[in-house]
């Protein structure tokens, strides 16, 4: 089985910081791998670890300032990563829909069997890439998983409990599928 964990690399502000037009000052900005994304990169490799996934590719969409990002995946335990940019969106935030075409063309080169990814991005508070990507492709997809297991005896399906508001609901999803994760799925290395 072949996992494919989209990463996203998100800025923070330093504690003191300059505003240059209506931005924070580029300077002043630190990147860093999405925090529910590390999540998902876990579940990845832990599944690796496991004998149930062949291997893990995480990709991103962003500029070459992203290769750190992937980097940490691989340090991670990744096996692949791509990084895929378009110079046309240079100098502006991708929307969902620029992703979801540039993360619908590697779903198309690379054949996953399952694609995982964080739940929502630290910037901006979205959570609307993973559940786009599934219809686009025609995946099928949980979200807000917390755990992650495998149904004895039902090949290829997966058994996410997905939360929310304070209620949990045990799914199968048959594979290929498009899972997006919580924090606290696993203790991220």
């Amino acid at each position: 089985m072949k996992v494919l964990v989209t990463v996203k690399e998100v800025a923070e502000a330093d504690d003191d910081f300059a505003i240059e037009g209506t931005d924070i000052a580029e300077s002043d900005l630190e990147y860093d791998l999405n925090e529910w994304d590390d999540y998902a990169v876990e579940a990845a490799v832990q599944l690796a670890e496991s004998g149930i996934a062949d291997e893990v590719v995480a990709v991103t969409v962003g500029p070459e300032r992203a290769e750190e990002t992937i980097r940490m995946a691989l340090a991670k335990g990744a096996d692949r990563a791509v990084r895929v940019w378009d110079d046309a969106l240079e100098g502006s935030f991708p929307d969902v829909a620029s992703k979801v075409d540039l993360f619908e063309a590697v779903v198309a080169e690379e054949k996953p069997d399952l694609i995982l990814g964080g739940v929502q991005a630290a910037d901006t508070g979205f959570g609307a890439t993973g559940v786009a990507l599934a219809e686009r492709i025609g995946f099928e997809h949980a979200a807000v998983v917390n755990h992650l297991g495998r149904r004895r005896g039902r090949g290829r399906r997966a058994r996410p409990p997905r939360a929310g508001g304070g209620v949990e609901e045990l799914t199968d999803v048959d594979l290929p599928a498009v899972l997006t994760v919580q924090t606290g799925l696993n203790e991220p290395r």
